[in-house]
């Protein structure tokens, strides 16, 4: 009894444990079967998708920049202006993560320079500063015939991408340079700056003038390419993930053919010039010399040009309409007579004898002079002959608090506000400051040299441009700009039209206007600007000879100065305004009016004024 029911008791343990290890099967091959359902059926799709992964290249289509045009753009033009286009092209790039090692990536790269040149140290030095999965750039710039040789043979250059990527074209070199600039490889600096605004690394960026002003409107969305190898690395095929999209389109509002004139006429000398339309604030033309030529700096491997530019002494990189100050000489004495007759201080019929010297509290100032002896003349004279003499009495007796208060007034120590990057300030002294920067007080010296644009006055070429406006434009100022128009890709629409933004009205009476601009015109007509009375258009102007050093003989120590407007006597919507500046220049007379006659000449030419009988 005892025996059969210890049998029992096995037979039954050895029953639940094959039970217990037919359920563990089963539970393995239904755990097995729904893995199965799992990765053919449920994830399968995403597993395909990161298998194809492996054997595919995702390549960005760099997007074209916007192109920029002249003044005179039209959709129904044919053969419109283009002053900064795009030219097909390739870049050679890789992603170091897809070799082996570096000494394989290095291998490659040397192969590669066999049929391109490659700068294999430089690229191995951006690998060692990145992310072994963010892309290099190998080389850009390459020919259609360089890359159909490197697709041919991809077994060869195996890890080697390429991408459509167009080059900038400058079309008109170092004549636009200060204001179109020009771009170039986005630093790591700016790109951990602007990364979280859709910049990417391997993006071009403007660096100075419109290109970086108006950058984000210019460089477009990138698109990208999907390429697909098999296992020995060959071309399967490609795929495009998204088609890139190209930048808009910027008219500007400069004319190709004043700018022409203007860049020309400052051949051999260092300065600069521009043209305003002072009913608008449009900037017809704008030239700093010397410039640069930017397509020579907008490779990757500019380094030594761009060195050597920052090198130079005459500054090329300078826009020297917006970021130099001078003396404005003479040209200031415009300010003076405005702040004389507004406060009614004095009267235009005013006589004041003037023999070539000054007198200061009885006493003859042998520093104090004046390059001629005119006798006795009025303000009318003395502007249109820059009679100093007639100005040293004027300031003298107004003082220096009315004569920086309406320095003030027309902005001279205040950015103008202009759509290109890097403007500086301009600086009207104080009594306050003079005691606080040199511990002394403000002398009748310091005076009669402010009335005539001398001494510690600093100003913008760009300022005094504006200060003309406001005589032309009955004292309002509107914002200088350079672009007039933001357009589509396809020029088709305009998607903002620059509209004319006033940033100053000085309350100027009419008779002090008349005055100015009478006083003006007779700078002209028997003046230090006589030498643009033949031309068959009214202008008006002010010379100014800027004194850099106390060298009284040495002609070479004084920079020119022409400020001016046409017609004289015309709608103020219907008259442009120039200011030329040149350093070093002997004076305003010999070396500014010359440049402003023939850019003045060309705008008659080009149609600008109606020729009218003088």
């Amino acid at each position: 009894m005892t025996h059969s029911s210890f049998r029992t008791k096995m037979v039954e343990a050895f029953r639940i444990r094959v039970l217990f290890c037919y359920a563990v099967v089963l539970f393995t091959l239904v755990v097995i079967v729904f893995q199965f359902i799992n990765l053919q059926l449920v994830q399968g799709a995403d597993y395909e998708l990161k298998a194809r992964t492996n054997m595919e290249s995702f390549v960005p289509i760099v997007a074209s920049r916007g192109e920029i045009f002249d003044r005179t753009f039209s959709t129904t033009n044919t053969n419109n202006r283009v002053i900064v286009s795009n030219r097909p092209s390739f870049n050679i790039s890789t992603v170091p993560a897809k070799f082996n090692s570096k000494k394989e990536m290095q291998q490659a790269l040397e192969k590669l320079s066999e049929i391109v040149d490659v700068d294999v140290n430089a690229v191995m030095k951006d690998y060692n500063a990145s992310n072994p999965w963010q892309r290099v750039l190998v080389l850009e710039d390459v020919s259609f015939e360089k890359i159909v040789k490197i697709a041919s043979h991809k077994q060869i250059y195996r890890n080697i991408d390429w991408e459509v990527a167009p080059v900038r074209v400058y079309n008109y070199g170092s004549m636009f340079s200060h204001i179109v600039g020009y771009i170039g490889s986005i630093s790591k600096k700016e790109f951990l700056e602007l990364r979280d605004q859709g910049y990417q690394y391997y993006q071009k960026l403007g660096k100075s003038g419109v290109e970086r002003q108006y950058d984000r409107e210019l460089r477009g969305v990138d698109g990208s390419v999907k390429r697909i190898v098999d296992v020995k690395n060959r071309t399967e095929g490609e795929e495009i993930g998204f088609q890139p999209v190209s930048g808009n389109n910027l008219v500007l509002t400069m004319d190709l053919e004043i700018q022409k004139a203007a860049y020309e006429a400052f051949e051999g000398f260092v300065g600069s010039c521009v043209v305003i339309k002072p009913a608008t604030g449009e900037i017809v033309a704008l030239v700093s010399r010397p410039g640069y030529d930017p397509n020579a700096i907008i490779s990757r491997d500019n380094s030594d040009i761009i060195r050597k530019l920052y090198n130079d002494k005459e500054r090329p990189f300078l826009n020297r309409v917006i970021q130099s100050k001078y003396p404005p000489a003479s040209t200031f004495k415009l300010v003076t007579a405005i702040a004389a007759l507004e406060e009614e201080k004095w009267e235009a019929e005013r006589i004041v004898n003037c023999p070539g010297y000054f007198v200061l509290k009885g006493l003859r100032d042998t520093v104090i002079y004046d390059y001629a002896v005119f006798g006795n003349i009025n303000l009318y004279e003395a502007i249109g002959k820059s009679a100093s003499v007639y100005f040293y009495t004027m300031g003298h007796k107004i003082g220096p608090t009315t004569i920086m208060n309406y320095a003030n007034h027309f902005g001279l120590s205040e950015r103008s506000g202009i759509d290109l990057p890097g403007e500086v300030s301009g600086f009207v002294p104080s009594q306050k400051w003079k005691r606080k920067a040199f511990g002394e007080g403000w002398y009748d010296g310091d005076t009669v040299n402010l009335s005539i644009g001398q001494g510690f006055l600093a100003v913008t070429p760009i300022s005094m441009a504006n200060l003309v406006c406001a005589i032309v434009n009955n004292g309002i100022i509107y914002k200088p700009h350079v672009v007039k128009e933001i357009r589509s890709p396809d020029n088709n629409q305009v998607l903002k039209s620059i509209e004319p933004e006033k940033i100053r009205e000085i309350p100027l009476s009419p008779s002090t206007l008349n005055v100015i601009k009478t006083g003006m015109r007779l700078s002209v007509k028997s003046g230090t600007s006589r030498r643009l009375s033949y031309l068959p258009v009214p202008f008006a102007g002010k010379t100014g000879t800027a004194q850099t050093r106390s060298v009284r003989d040495s002609k070479y120590t004084q920079h020119g100065w022409f400020v001016g407007y046409g017609p004289h006597g015309a709608d103020p919507r219907d008259a442009y305004v120039i200011m030329v500046m040149v350093e070093y220049g002997i004076a305003g007379a010999a070396t500014a009016v010359p440049v402003a006659e023939k850019v003045f000449s060309k705008m008659i030419e080009q149609g600008y004024f109606d020729v009218v009988q003088k």
